[in-house]
C-alpha cells in the first residue's frame, strides 16, 4: 500500500524502511517564516543591526536564506550587547496565518528559526569584536547566547503552538577551511544555548533540521547528543559519507547537492550527484535529497534533479543510481 510523501519522509528522517529517497521537489516538507525572521532590504532590524541596502532592480527568489548582510553593528562589547533589548517572540501576529493553505496530512511542516545564537552574537557586535569578546568576556558572551536562546525558545514554543511539526535552526561556525571557533570553546560557549533551544522541539516529539555552513564535522557529534535530527551541510567540504558510517542510523541529512553544482553545473553532472548522493547517503533511510541551499537554480538543473530523484520506489532508484557509477569518496565536487 501506497504512503503519503510527508509520511516517506519521516521514515527516512528516522531511518524507518522509507518508500523512496524523498527529495525536495516532492511537496512533502515546507519551511514557513513567522514575521519578521528574514532581515529587511535595507536599514536596521529589530535586533538594531543595520543591513546594506539592496538595488530596487534586485529580486529575491523566495526560498533564498538571505537578502543582504549587516553593515553597522548595535553594540561593541558582549555587555552591551547583554544590555540591549531583544525582540518578542510572543508578539502578536507573528505566527498570524502560518498554516493557511498547506495540506497539512501530506505536508512536513519546519518553522525556519533566524540567525542562531552564535550567528546573532556575531551580528550584534561584527565578527572581530565578537571573537575577541569570546576571549575577553567569556561569561558575558555566553550570557548573551542563552539571553539569544531564550528569544529562540519562545520562537520555537510559537512555532509548535502554531501547528508547526518540524524546527529548522541555522548556526554557522566554520568556513570551507575548517573551524572558524575553537570546537572545544564553541562546546563551553554556544552549544548549551544551542541545545536549549533543541530541547523544546524534542521534547514536544518534533525533529530538528540544522544548517551550518562550511567544513563543520567538528561539530556533529555534540550537536546529535544535543538532539539534531538531520543535517543541512555543505556537501561539497564535508564527508558526508565519512559521517554516515561513523554515526549510521542516528544521523540524517538533508541536501547532498552542491548548490555551486545545482549553479554552474550541467543537467548530466546534477543528474550524477543527484544518483551519488541517493546511492551513498539514503540507501537505508537518512536523507531528504536537495541543494544544499534555496537558491534561485536554472529550470534545467531543478529538472534533472526531479527526474534522478522522481524514479519511484527505493529500489528502483537506487538499483539505478548503482547502474550508473558514482563517485570515489564522501564529498560531492562543485563544477
Amino acid at each position: 500500500m501506497s504512503i503519503t510523501p510527508k509520511a516517506n519522509l519521516l521514515r527516512a528522517l528516522y531511518h524507518a524502511e522509507p518508500d523512496h529517497v524523498p527529495w525536495a521537489g516532492e511537496g512533502a516538507l515546507r519551511l514557513v517564516d513567522h514575521v519578521g525572521r528574514k532581515p529587511p532590504r535595507s536599514g536596521a532590524d529589530d535586533w538594531g543591526v543595520t543591513w546594506a541596502p539592496l538595488p530596487a532592480s534586485y529580486q529575491v527568489g523566495a526560498g533564498e536564506p538571505a537578502e543582504s548582510y549587516p553593515i553597522a553593528h548595535p553594540a561593541n562589547t558582549a555587555a552591551e550587547a547583554l544590555a540591549l533589548r531583544f525582540p518578542d517572540p510572543a508578539a502578536p501576529g507573528l505566527f498570524a496565518g502560518l498554516l493557511d493553505a498547506i495540506d497539512r496530512p501530506r505536508v512536513l511542516v519546519v518553522g525556519e528559526h533566524g540567525a542562531g545564537p552564535c550567528d546573532r552574537f556575531v551580528q550584534l557586535l561584527g565578527m572581530p569584536v565578537a571573537m575577541i569578546a569570546l576571549l575577553r568576556e567569556p561569561d558575558v558572551s555566553a550570557d548573551v547566547m542563552n539571553h539569544i536562546a531564550e528569544y529562540h525558545i519562545g520562537i520555537a514554543r510559537g512555532y509548535l503552538a502554531a501547528g508547526v511539526e518540524a524546527g529548522w535552526l541555522a548556526d554557522d561556525y566554520a568556513g570551507d577551511g575548517g573551524p572558524l571557533i575553537s570546537p572545544a570553546l564553541w562546546r563551553k560557549r554556544v552549544l548549551p544555548a544551542i541545545a536549549r533551544i533543541i530541547a523544546v522541539y524534542r521534547g514536544a516529539g518534533a525533529p530538528v533540521l540544522f544548517h551550518t555552513c562550511g567544513r563543520a564535522e567538528a561539530f556533529v557529534p555534540d550537536l546529535l547528543e544535543a538532539g539534531v535530527t538531520a543535517f543541512n551541510l555543505q556537501s561539497d567540504v564535508c564527508d558526508l559519507v565519512g559521517l554516515k558510517a561513523r554515526f549510521g542510523r542516528r544521523i540524517a541529512f538533508y541536501g547532498g547537492l552542491p548548490s555551486d553544482l545545482m549553479l554552474r553545473g550541467s543537467a548530466d553532472q546534477v543528474r550524477a550527484a543527484a544518483r551519488h548522493a541517493m546511492r551513498s547517503l539514503g540507501s537505508e533511510g537518512g536523507l531528504i535529497l536537495a541543494p544544499d541551499q534555496p537558491l534561485a537554480f536554472p529550470a534545467e538543473n531543478v529538472a534533472a534533479l526531479d527526474e534522478a530523484a522522481g524514479r519511484g520506489s527505493w529500489t528502483r532508484q537506487l538499483d539505478e543510481a548503482a547502474g550508473r557509477g558514482s563517485a570515489t569518496n564522501g564529498k560531492i565536487s562543485a563544477v
